[in-house]
Protein backbone atom coordinates (compact mmCIF):
# COMPACT_ATOMS: atom_id res chain seq x y z
CA UNK A 1 0.00 0.00 0.00
CA UNK A 2 1.49 3.38 -1.13
CA UNK A 3 1.35 6.60 1.02
CA UNK A 4 2.53 8.78 -1.20
CA UNK A 5 0.21 11.22 -1.41
CA UNK A 6 -0.44 11.80 2.93
CA UNK A 7 -2.27 15.08 3.00
CA UNK A 8 -4.82 12.96 4.29
CA UNK A 9 -3.38 12.47 7.73
CA UNK A 10 -2.41 16.22 8.37
CA UNK A 11 -3.70 17.97 11.57
CA UNK A 12 -4.25 14.53 13.55
CA UNK A 13 -2.07 15.84 15.85
CA UNK A 14 -4.07 19.17 16.34
CA UNK A 15 -7.47 17.12 17.59
CA UNK A 16 -6.78 16.46 20.96
CA UNK A 17 -9.65 14.55 20.37
CA UNK A 18 -8.29 11.32 19.29
CA UNK A 19 -4.97 12.20 20.51
CA UNK A 20 -3.27 10.94 17.27
CA UNK A 21 0.57 11.55 18.14
CA UNK A 22 3.47 10.08 16.55
CA UNK A 23 5.82 10.61 19.56
CA UNK A 24 3.44 9.26 21.82
CA UNK A 25 3.05 5.22 22.68
CA UNK A 26 0.49 3.41 20.66
CA UNK A 27 -2.64 3.75 22.86
CA UNK A 28 -3.92 0.77 24.78
CA UNK A 29 -6.23 -0.41 21.99
CA UNK A 30 -3.94 -1.00 19.41
CA UNK A 31 -4.49 1.12 16.68
CA UNK A 32 -0.85 2.38 15.13
CA UNK A 33 -0.34 6.01 14.37
CA UNK A 34 -0.57 6.88 10.89
CA UNK A 35 2.66 6.64 9.06
CA UNK A 36 4.78 9.76 8.54
CA UNK A 37 6.36 11.10 5.51
CA UNK A 38 8.39 10.04 4.04
CA UNK A 39 8.00 6.83 6.41
CA UNK A 40 10.78 5.79 8.58
CA UNK A 41 12.10 2.48 7.48
CA UNK A 42 10.93 -0.79 9.23
CA UNK A 43 12.82 -1.69 12.27
CA UNK A 44 13.74 -5.63 12.92
CA UNK A 45 11.36 -6.09 16.08
CA UNK A 46 11.58 -9.83 18.26
CA UNK A 47 8.50 -12.07 17.49
CA UNK A 48 5.14 -10.45 19.41
CA UNK A 49 6.65 -7.26 20.62
CA UNK A 50 4.64 -4.78 17.73
CA UNK A 51 3.80 -2.58 20.16
CA UNK A 52 5.97 -0.82 23.10
CA UNK A 53 3.47 -1.39 25.52
CA UNK A 54 2.82 -5.19 24.41
CA UNK A 55 2.87 -6.71 28.02
CA UNK A 56 -1.04 -6.15 28.19
CA UNK A 57 -0.92 -9.19 25.15
CA UNK A 58 1.06 -11.75 27.02
CA UNK A 59 -0.60 -15.14 27.89
CA UNK A 60 -0.89 -14.16 31.97
CA UNK A 61 0.77 -17.20 33.39
CA UNK A 62 -1.12 -20.80 33.58
CA UNK A 63 -3.31 -20.14 30.08
CA UNK A 64 -6.12 -19.17 30.00
CA UNK A 65 -9.00 -20.97 31.81
CA UNK A 66 -12.45 -21.38 30.67
CA UNK A 67 -15.58 -22.95 32.69
CA UNK A 68 -15.95 -26.49 31.46
CA UNK A 69 -19.51 -26.54 29.57
CA UNK A 70 -22.82 -27.52 31.48
CA UNK A 71 -23.22 -31.38 31.77
CA UNK A 72 -26.78 -32.55 30.40
CA UNK A 73 -28.68 -34.34 33.11
CA UNK A 74 -28.43 -37.85 33.98
CA UNK A 75 -31.94 -38.64 32.89
CA UNK A 76 -32.05 -35.85 29.99
CA UNK A 77 -32.69 -36.92 26.19
CA UNK A 78 -29.77 -37.06 23.88
CA UNK A 79 -28.59 -34.28 22.03
CA UNK A 80 -30.73 -34.12 19.26
CA UNK A 81 -28.29 -34.94 16.40
CA UNK A 82 -28.11 -38.55 17.92
CA UNK A 83 -31.30 -39.70 17.10
CA UNK A 84 -32.63 -39.93 20.48
CA UNK A 85 -36.25 -40.05 21.87
CA UNK A 86 -37.72 -37.23 23.43
CA UNK A 87 -40.26 -37.26 26.65
CA UNK A 88 -42.93 -38.19 24.18
CA UNK A 89 -40.96 -41.41 23.17
CA UNK A 90 -40.45 -39.89 19.70
CA UNK A 91 -37.18 -38.73 17.83
CA UNK A 92 -36.46 -35.39 18.75
CA UNK A 93 -33.56 -35.25 16.16
CA UNK A 94 -33.73 -35.87 12.52
CA UNK A 95 -32.40 -39.52 12.26
CA UNK A 96 -32.76 -40.21 9.11
CA UNK A 97 -35.20 -37.77 8.01
CA UNK A 98 -37.25 -38.55 11.07
CA UNK A 99 -38.88 -35.53 11.66
CA UNK A 100 -41.27 -36.01 8.71
CA UNK A 101 -43.06 -39.04 10.68
CA UNK A 102 -45.91 -37.51 12.63
CA UNK A 103 -46.83 -39.93 15.20
CA UNK A 104 -49.47 -37.93 16.79
CA UNK A 105 -51.20 -36.17 13.65
CA UNK A 106 -54.71 -34.36 13.67
CA UNK A 107 -58.10 -35.65 12.91
CA UNK A 108 -58.68 -35.04 9.20
CA UNK A 109 -61.25 -34.74 7.01
CA UNK A 110 -63.96 -35.16 9.78
CA UNK A 111 -66.79 -34.99 7.49
CA UNK A 112 -66.03 -38.31 5.24
CA UNK A 113 -65.35 -40.56 7.78
CA UNK A 114 -69.11 -39.35 9.44
CA UNK A 115 -70.29 -39.21 5.77
CA UNK A 116 -69.15 -43.20 5.61
CA UNK A 117 -70.43 -44.25 9.22
CA UNK A 118 -74.02 -42.94 8.17
CA UNK A 119 -74.32 -44.42 5.02
CA UNK A 120 -72.92 -47.88 6.60
CA UNK A 121 -75.43 -47.95 9.02
CA UNK A 122 -77.89 -47.12 6.40
CA UNK A 123 -76.44 -50.01 4.59
CA UNK A 124 -76.60 -52.45 7.61
CA UNK A 125 -80.24 -51.55 8.37
CA UNK A 126 -81.11 -52.71 4.49
CA UNK A 127 -79.07 -56.20 5.46
CA UNK A 128 -81.03 -56.67 8.20
CA UNK A 129 -84.02 -56.34 6.02
CA UNK A 130 -83.32 -57.76 2.62
CA UNK A 131 -81.53 -61.13 4.84
CA UNK A 132 -85.00 -61.73 6.79
CA UNK A 133 -86.57 -62.19 3.39
CA UNK A 134 -84.31 -65.24 2.20
CA UNK A 135 -85.99 -68.45 2.86
CA UNK A 136 -85.94 -70.27 5.88
CA UNK A 137 -84.21 -73.56 4.29
CA UNK A 138 -81.14 -70.96 3.34
CA UNK A 139 -79.88 -71.78 7.26
CA UNK A 140 -81.03 -75.34 7.57
CA UNK A 141 -78.16 -78.34 7.69
CA UNK A 142 -79.92 -81.07 5.37
CA UNK A 143 -77.26 -83.37 6.39
CA UNK A 144 -76.67 -84.54 2.96
CA UNK A 145 -73.85 -82.89 0.49
CA UNK A 146 -75.74 -84.59 -2.31
CA UNK A 147 -79.47 -84.39 -2.21
CA UNK A 148 -80.06 -80.45 -1.56
CA UNK A 149 -82.43 -78.74 -3.59
CA UNK A 150 -81.52 -75.17 -2.39
CA UNK A 151 -78.30 -73.31 -3.20
CA UNK A 152 -78.76 -71.40 -0.36
CA UNK A 153 -77.82 -74.38 2.44
CA UNK A 154 -74.99 -75.85 4.49
CA UNK A 155 -73.20 -77.93 1.94
CA UNK A 156 -72.96 -75.06 -0.26
CA UNK A 157 -71.37 -72.80 2.51
CA UNK A 158 -68.81 -75.99 3.28
CA UNK A 159 -67.57 -75.63 -0.17
CA UNK A 160 -67.10 -71.55 0.47
CA UNK A 161 -64.95 -72.06 3.54
CA UNK A 162 -62.74 -74.67 1.87
CA UNK A 163 -61.97 -72.17 -0.93
CA UNK A 164 -61.43 -69.53 1.56
CA UNK A 165 -59.21 -71.85 3.31
CA UNK A 166 -57.29 -73.00 0.43
CA UNK A 167 -57.09 -69.42 -0.59
CA UNK A 168 -55.12 -68.53 2.55
CA UNK A 169 -52.70 -71.73 2.20
CA UNK A 170 -52.21 -70.87 -1.09
CA UNK A 171 -51.08 -67.17 -0.25
CA UNK A 172 -48.93 -68.05 2.73
CA UNK A 173 -46.86 -70.42 0.59
CA UNK A 174 -46.75 -68.02 -2.26
CA UNK A 175 -45.16 -65.32 0.18
CA UNK A 176 -42.43 -67.78 1.65
CA UNK A 177 -41.74 -68.78 -2.29
CA UNK A 178 -41.45 -64.72 -3.03
CA UNK A 179 -38.83 -64.43 0.12
CA UNK A 180 -36.71 -67.07 -0.92
CA UNK A 181 -36.75 -66.16 -4.91
CA UNK A 182 -37.58 -62.70 -4.64
CA UNK A 183 -35.52 -61.60 -8.10
CA UNK A 184 -36.22 -64.71 -10.10
CA UNK A 185 -40.29 -64.50 -9.21
CA UNK A 186 -39.69 -60.39 -10.75
CA UNK A 187 -38.06 -62.01 -14.45
CA UNK A 188 -40.79 -65.35 -14.45
CA UNK A 189 -43.43 -62.57 -13.48
CA UNK A 190 -42.67 -60.33 -16.22
CA UNK A 191 -42.58 -63.29 -18.74
CA UNK A 192 -45.98 -64.50 -17.90
CA UNK A 193 -47.75 -61.62 -17.86
CA UNK A 194 -46.35 -61.11 -21.69
CA UNK A 195 -47.86 -64.63 -22.38
CA UNK A 196 -50.86 -64.23 -20.56
CA UNK A 197 -51.49 -61.45 -22.80
CA UNK A 198 -50.90 -62.82 -26.09
CA UNK A 199 -52.42 -65.58 -25.18
CA UNK A 200 -55.58 -63.59 -24.40
CA UNK A 201 -55.32 -62.28 -27.56
CA UNK A 202 -54.48 -65.11 -29.88
CA UNK A 203 -57.91 -66.71 -27.97
CA UNK A 204 -60.19 -63.77 -28.56
CA UNK A 205 -58.85 -63.69 -32.60
CA UNK A 206 -60.13 -67.53 -32.56
CA UNK A 207 -63.12 -66.33 -31.15
CA UNK A 208 -63.88 -64.15 -34.20
CA UNK A 209 -63.31 -61.19 -31.66
CA UNK A 210 -61.24 -59.42 -33.85
CA UNK A 211 -60.17 -55.97 -32.38
CA UNK A 212 -60.08 -57.01 -28.67
CA UNK A 213 -57.69 -59.52 -30.18
CA UNK A 214 -55.41 -57.17 -31.99
CA UNK A 215 -55.14 -54.82 -29.02
CA UNK A 216 -54.11 -57.79 -26.68
CA UNK A 217 -51.49 -58.92 -29.03
CA UNK A 218 -49.98 -55.56 -29.71
CA UNK A 219 -50.08 -54.54 -25.89
CA UNK A 220 -47.96 -57.99 -25.16
CA UNK A 221 -45.66 -57.35 -28.19
CA UNK A 222 -45.11 -54.03 -26.54
CA UNK A 223 -44.82 -55.08 -23.38
CA UNK A 224 -42.20 -57.54 -24.12
CA UNK A 225 -40.28 -54.77 -25.81
CA UNK A 226 -39.68 -53.09 -22.86
CA UNK A 227 -37.63 -56.28 -21.31
CA UNK A 228 -35.07 -54.42 -22.90
CA UNK A 229 -35.79 -51.05 -20.90
CA UNK A 230 -36.87 -52.24 -17.80
CA UNK A 231 -34.39 -55.14 -16.94
CA UNK A 232 -31.41 -52.93 -15.75
CA UNK A 233 -34.05 -51.97 -12.80
CA UNK A 234 -34.87 -55.16 -12.04
CA UNK A 235 -31.96 -55.14 -9.20
CA UNK A 236 -33.51 -52.47 -7.55
CA UNK A 237 -36.65 -54.04 -7.59
CA UNK A 238 -35.23 -57.43 -6.24
CA UNK A 239 -33.81 -55.19 -3.41
CA UNK A 240 -36.96 -53.70 -2.85
CA UNK A 241 -38.67 -56.54 -3.10
CA UNK A 242 -36.35 -58.36 -0.90
CA UNK A 243 -36.46 -55.71 1.77
CA UNK A 244 -40.32 -55.63 2.10
CA UNK A 245 -40.17 -59.15 3.02
CA UNK A 246 -37.17 -58.82 5.60
CA UNK A 247 -39.64 -56.00 7.38
CA UNK A 248 -42.49 -58.92 7.00
CA UNK A 249 -40.49 -61.18 9.24
CA UNK A 250 -39.55 -58.70 11.43
CA UNK A 251 -42.37 -57.69 12.03
CA UNK A 252 -45.19 -60.52 11.31
CA UNK A 253 -48.05 -58.67 12.67
CA UNK A 254 -48.44 -57.37 8.93
CA UNK A 255 -49.26 -60.61 8.09
CA UNK A 256 -51.64 -61.05 10.96
CA UNK A 257 -53.04 -58.02 10.87
CA UNK A 258 -53.61 -58.45 6.99
CA UNK A 259 -55.37 -61.76 7.48
CA UNK A 260 -57.58 -60.41 10.35
CA UNK A 261 -58.49 -57.78 7.64
CA UNK A 262 -59.49 -60.49 4.79
CA UNK A 263 -61.80 -62.25 7.67
CA UNK A 264 -63.45 -58.63 7.93
CA UNK A 265 -63.29 -58.52 4.09
CA UNK A 266 -64.73 -61.45 3.92
CA UNK A 267 -67.56 -60.91 6.20
CA UNK A 268 -68.76 -58.48 4.74
CA UNK A 269 -68.65 -60.00 1.27
CA UNK A 270 -71.05 -62.43 2.50
CA UNK A 271 -73.25 -60.05 4.22
CA UNK A 272 -73.76 -58.01 1.09
CA UNK A 273 -74.06 -61.23 -1.04
CA UNK A 274 -77.15 -62.65 1.53
CA UNK A 275 -78.48 -58.95 1.28
CA UNK A 276 -77.96 -58.90 -2.64
CA UNK A 277 -79.80 -62.22 -3.06
CA UNK A 278 -82.78 -61.10 -0.23
CA UNK A 279 -83.17 -58.17 -1.80
CA UNK A 280 -85.12 -59.61 -5.04
CA UNK A 281 -87.70 -61.32 -2.67
CA UNK A 282 -88.16 -58.61 -0.18
CA UNK A 283 -88.57 -55.40 -3.03
CA UNK A 284 -91.19 -57.57 -5.04
CA UNK A 285 -93.79 -55.29 -3.19
CA UNK A 286 -92.52 -52.38 -4.91
CA UNK A 287 -93.17 -53.06 -8.16
CA UNK A 288 -95.61 -52.19 -10.52
CA UNK A 289 -96.89 -53.50 -13.78
CA UNK A 290 -98.85 -52.09 -16.45
CA UNK A 291 -100.81 -53.52 -19.10
CA UNK A 292 -99.85 -51.90 -22.71
CA UNK A 293 -100.85 -52.53 -26.46
CA UNK A 294 -98.80 -52.98 -29.26
CA UNK A 295 -99.03 -51.81 -32.95
CA UNK A 296 -100.62 -55.11 -33.91
CA UNK A 297 -103.40 -54.92 -30.95
CA UNK A 298 -101.56 -57.16 -28.85
CA UNK A 299 -101.25 -56.73 -24.82
CA UNK A 300 -98.61 -57.17 -22.97
CA UNK A 301 -97.48 -56.20 -19.83
CA UNK A 302 -94.54 -54.04 -18.13
CA UNK A 303 -93.24 -54.03 -15.14
CA UNK A 304 -90.88 -51.97 -13.15
CA UNK A 305 -89.23 -51.38 -9.80
CA UNK A 306 -87.57 -47.87 -9.19
CA UNK A 307 -86.90 -48.59 -5.77
CA UNK A 308 -85.26 -51.79 -6.47
CA UNK A 309 -82.86 -50.32 -8.73
CA UNK A 310 -82.38 -47.47 -6.49
CA UNK A 311 -81.50 -49.78 -3.48
CA UNK A 312 -79.20 -51.83 -6.14
CA UNK A 313 -77.43 -49.04 -7.48
CA UNK A 314 -76.74 -47.94 -3.31
CA UNK A 315 -75.53 -51.39 -2.46
CA UNK A 316 -73.02 -51.88 -5.34
CA UNK A 317 -71.92 -48.16 -4.05
CA UNK A 318 -71.68 -49.28 -0.39
CA UNK A 319 -69.62 -52.62 -1.67
CA UNK A 320 -67.44 -50.56 -4.05
CA UNK A 321 -67.08 -47.59 -1.13
CA UNK A 322 -66.53 -49.78 1.56
CA UNK A 323 -64.38 -52.39 0.41
CA UNK A 324 -62.40 -49.50 -0.67
CA UNK A 325 -61.96 -48.29 3.13
CA UNK A 326 -61.41 -51.69 4.60
CA UNK A 327 -58.16 -52.40 1.93
CA UNK A 328 -56.92 -48.53 2.15
CA UNK A 329 -56.73 -48.66 5.87
CA UNK A 330 -54.90 -52.24 5.67
CA UNK A 331 -52.50 -50.27 3.40
CA UNK A 332 -51.95 -47.30 5.23
CA UNK A 333 -51.43 -49.13 8.39
CA UNK A 334 -48.91 -51.24 6.61
CA UNK A 335 -46.83 -48.09 5.41
CA UNK A 336 -47.15 -46.55 8.90
CA UNK A 337 -45.14 -49.79 10.07
CA UNK A 338 -42.29 -49.51 6.81
CA UNK A 339 -42.46 -45.62 7.60
CA UNK A 340 -41.07 -46.68 11.62
CA UNK A 341 -39.05 -49.36 10.11
CA UNK A 342 -37.17 -46.81 7.62
CA UNK A 343 -36.85 -43.89 10.05
CA UNK A 344 -36.34 -45.77 13.26
CA UNK A 345 -34.64 -48.89 12.34
CA UNK A 346 -30.75 -48.53 14.01
CA UNK A 347 -31.78 -45.11 15.82
CA UNK A 348 -29.99 -45.02 18.91
CA UNK A 349 -33.05 -45.00 20.68
CA UNK A 350 -34.81 -47.29 18.70
CA UNK A 351 -38.39 -47.62 17.78
CA UNK A 352 -41.05 -44.72 19.13
CA UNK A 353 -43.45 -47.89 19.77
CA UNK A 354 -42.72 -51.39 20.88
CA UNK A 355 -45.81 -52.57 18.56
CA UNK A 356 -45.22 -50.36 15.04
CA UNK A 357 -48.05 -52.03 13.32
CA UNK A 358 -50.60 -51.99 16.08
CA UNK A 359 -49.70 -48.27 16.45
CA UNK A 360 -49.92 -47.02 13.07
CA UNK A 361 -53.36 -49.48 12.54
CA UNK A 362 -54.87 -46.96 15.20
CA UNK A 363 -54.16 -44.20 13.42
CA UNK A 364 -55.41 -45.22 10.63
CA UNK A 365 -58.63 -46.11 12.35
CA UNK A 366 -58.87 -42.44 14.50
CA UNK A 367 -56.80 -39.65 12.74
CA UNK A 368 -56.32 -40.76 9.55
CA UNK A 369 -59.99 -42.81 8.76
CA UNK A 370 -61.55 -39.59 7.58
CA UNK A 371 -58.82 -39.06 5.01
CA UNK A 372 -58.72 -42.50 4.02
CA UNK A 373 -62.59 -42.46 3.36
CA UNK A 374 -62.27 -39.13 1.59
CA UNK A 375 -59.85 -40.88 -1.41
CA UNK A 376 -61.56 -44.37 -1.18
CA UNK A 377 -64.95 -42.79 -2.09
CA UNK A 378 -64.12 -41.16 -5.48
CA UNK A 379 -62.84 -44.67 -6.22
CA UNK A 380 -66.29 -45.72 -5.58
CA UNK A 381 -68.30 -43.05 -7.23
CA UNK A 382 -65.83 -44.37 -10.64
CA UNK A 383 -66.31 -47.39 -9.84
CA UNK A 384 -70.34 -47.49 -9.47
CA UNK A 385 -70.53 -45.38 -12.56
CA UNK A 386 -69.59 -47.93 -14.47
CA UNK A 387 -71.01 -50.69 -12.92
CA UNK A 388 -73.93 -48.18 -14.03
CA UNK A 389 -72.28 -48.05 -17.61
CA UNK A 390 -72.43 -51.99 -18.42
CA UNK A 391 -75.54 -52.47 -16.69
CA UNK A 392 -77.08 -50.54 -19.30
CA UNK A 393 -74.72 -52.43 -22.26
CA UNK A 394 -76.16 -55.10 -21.58
CA UNK A 395 -79.52 -54.15 -21.24
CA UNK A 396 -79.60 -52.20 -24.30
CA UNK A 397 -77.91 -55.07 -26.65
CA UNK A 398 -79.74 -54.37 -29.91
CA UNK A 399 -79.02 -50.34 -29.47
CA UNK A 400 -75.69 -49.81 -31.39
CA UNK A 401 -75.76 -45.79 -30.62
CA UNK A 402 -76.11 -46.54 -26.97
CA UNK A 403 -73.99 -49.53 -26.96
CA UNK A 404 -70.61 -47.27 -28.57
CA UNK A 405 -71.30 -44.20 -26.25
CA UNK A 406 -71.19 -46.51 -22.89
CA UNK A 407 -68.26 -48.42 -24.15
CA UNK A 408 -66.35 -45.03 -24.71
CA UNK A 409 -67.46 -43.44 -21.78
CA UNK A 410 -66.70 -46.46 -19.75
CA UNK A 411 -63.18 -46.69 -21.21
CA UNK A 412 -62.39 -43.12 -20.28
CA UNK A 413 -63.75 -43.90 -17.03
CA UNK A 414 -61.66 -46.65 -16.56
CA UNK A 415 -58.50 -44.78 -17.76
CA UNK A 416 -59.07 -42.30 -14.71
CA UNK A 417 -59.78 -44.93 -12.43
CA UNK A 418 -56.66 -46.21 -13.02
CA UNK A 419 -55.00 -42.82 -12.70
CA UNK A 420 -57.05 -42.26 -9.72
CA UNK A 421 -56.07 -45.29 -7.82
CA UNK A 422 -52.21 -44.97 -8.99
CA UNK A 423 -52.07 -41.59 -7.08
CA UNK A 424 -54.13 -42.60 -4.08
CA UNK A 425 -51.26 -45.27 -3.33
CA UNK A 426 -48.90 -43.16 -2.91
CA UNK A 427 -51.15 -40.21 -1.04
CA UNK A 428 -52.00 -43.15 1.54
CA UNK A 429 -48.16 -43.46 2.24
CA UNK A 430 -47.86 -39.22 2.66
CA UNK A 431 -50.93 -39.75 5.14
CA UNK A 432 -49.43 -42.44 6.82
CA UNK A 433 -45.97 -40.56 7.57
CA UNK A 434 -47.14 -36.99 8.32
CA UNK A 435 -51.28 -37.82 9.34
CA UNK A 436 -51.79 -35.16 6.09
CA UNK A 437 -55.08 -34.32 5.08
CA UNK A 438 -56.55 -35.96 1.87
CA UNK A 439 -56.02 -32.86 -0.45
CA UNK A 440 -52.93 -31.64 0.88
CA UNK A 441 -51.01 -35.75 0.42
CA UNK A 442 -52.40 -35.85 -3.10
CA UNK A 443 -50.72 -32.34 -4.16
CA UNK A 444 -47.39 -33.67 -2.57
CA UNK A 445 -47.81 -37.09 -4.60
CA UNK A 446 -48.55 -34.73 -7.82
CA UNK A 447 -44.95 -33.18 -6.87
CA UNK A 448 -43.48 -36.57 -5.95
CA UNK A 449 -44.77 -38.37 -9.30
CA UNK A 450 -43.27 -35.38 -11.26
CA UNK A 451 -40.05 -35.53 -10.09
CA UNK A 452 -40.01 -39.31 -9.76
CA UNK A 453 -42.88 -40.65 -11.58
CA UNK A 454 -40.98 -42.82 -14.04
CA UNK A 455 -39.30 -44.80 -11.70
CA UNK A 456 -42.14 -45.69 -9.32
CA UNK A 457 -44.44 -46.65 -12.05
CA UNK A 458 -41.78 -48.87 -13.27
CA UNK A 459 -41.02 -50.41 -9.72
CA UNK A 460 -44.61 -50.26 -9.18
CA UNK A 461 -45.03 -52.48 -12.65
CA UNK A 462 -42.36 -54.92 -11.65
CA UNK A 463 -43.49 -55.53 -8.30
CA UNK A 464 -47.10 -55.47 -9.43
CA UNK A 465 -46.32 -58.29 -11.89
CA UNK A 466 -45.36 -60.99 -9.16
CA UNK A 467 -48.76 -60.19 -7.26
CA UNK A 468 -50.88 -60.64 -10.37
CA UNK A 469 -49.07 -63.76 -11.60
CA UNK A 470 -49.70 -65.05 -7.66
CA UNK A 471 -52.97 -63.67 -7.74
CA UNK A 472 -54.07 -65.61 -11.07
CA UNK A 473 -51.92 -68.65 -10.03
CA UNK A 474 -54.32 -68.79 -6.71
CA UNK A 475 -57.56 -67.95 -8.47
CA UNK A 476 -57.10 -70.87 -11.11
CA UNK A 477 -56.03 -73.24 -7.81
CA UNK A 478 -58.95 -72.58 -6.05
CA UNK A 479 -61.28 -72.53 -9.01
CA UNK A 480 -60.37 -76.31 -9.60
CA UNK A 481 -61.06 -76.91 -5.90
CA UNK A 482 -64.71 -75.52 -6.26
CA UNK A 483 -65.40 -77.73 -9.12
CA UNK A 484 -63.99 -80.48 -7.71
CA UNK A 485 -66.09 -80.06 -5.28
CA UNK A 486 -69.51 -79.77 -6.77
CA UNK A 487 -68.11 -82.20 -9.39
CA UNK A 488 -67.92 -85.03 -6.56
CA UNK A 489 -70.81 -84.06 -4.30
CA UNK A 490 -73.14 -83.05 -7.42
CA UNK A 491 -76.08 -81.29 -5.21
CA UNK A 492 -79.40 -81.72 -6.38
CA UNK A 493 -79.77 -78.22 -7.77
CA UNK A 494 -76.83 -78.29 -10.05
CA UNK A 495 -78.45 -81.27 -11.66
CA UNK A 496 -78.34 -79.40 -15.14
CA UNK A 497 -74.81 -78.01 -14.28
CA UNK A 498 -76.05 -74.78 -14.30
CA UNK A 499 -74.09 -73.30 -11.68
CA UNK A 500 -71.04 -74.57 -12.46
CA UNK A 501 -69.97 -71.49 -14.19
CA UNK A 502 -71.15 -69.31 -11.82
CA UNK A 503 -69.91 -71.38 -8.67
CA UNK A 504 -66.15 -71.46 -10.59
CA UNK A 505 -66.49 -67.72 -11.69
CA UNK A 506 -66.84 -66.50 -8.07
CA UNK A 507 -64.61 -68.78 -6.73
CA UNK A 508 -61.91 -67.37 -9.36
CA UNK A 509 -62.70 -63.77 -8.04
CA UNK A 510 -62.92 -64.42 -4.29
CA UNK A 511 -59.49 -66.53 -4.00
CA UNK A 512 -57.80 -63.12 -6.13
CA UNK A 513 -59.32 -61.19 -3.67
CA UNK A 514 -58.53 -62.65 -0.55
CA UNK A 515 -54.89 -63.07 -2.28
CA UNK A 516 -54.53 -59.55 -2.66
CA UNK A 517 -55.39 -58.78 0.81
CA UNK A 518 -52.94 -61.18 2.50
CA UNK A 519 -50.20 -59.60 0.23
CA UNK A 520 -50.98 -56.30 0.97
CA UNK A 521 -48.08 -56.07 2.98
CA UNK A 522 -45.93 -56.63 -0.84
CA UNK A 523 -48.31 -54.25 -2.88
CA UNK A 524 -47.94 -51.46 0.00
CA UNK A 525 -44.16 -50.90 -0.89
Amino acid sequence: MSYQNNNQYQGYDQQPNYGYNAAAPAPHYGYAPPPQHPPPPPQQQPYGSYYENQNQYQQPQGGYHYPPPPAPPADGPPPPDAGGMDASGYSSGDYKGAKQYNPTPKFRDLWAALLFLAHFALFVVMAVLFVRALPSSAFKNSGNLKYTKDFYSWPTMIMWLCVLLMSIVFSVIYLGVLQMFAGQMLVISFWFSVIAMIGTGVYYLAAKIWFAGAIMVIFGIFYALMWFSWRHRIPFSKVVLETVCHITRKFPSTMVVSLVFLIVQTAYSALWSLALAGSFKYMEKYQSCSTHVDRNGRQYQSCSNVKEILAWVYMVFSFYWTSSVILNVLHTSICGTFATFYFFDGAPGGYPTSHPMLSSLKRSLTNSFGSICFGSLIVAVIQTVRAILRALRNQEGDNIAIQLLACCIDCILGCIEGIVEFFNKYAYVEIAIGGKPFIQAAKDTWTLIKDRGVDALINDCLIGNVLQMGSFLCAAVVALVAWLYITITKPEYNSTGSYTAPIIIAAFIIAMSMFMVLLKCIDSV
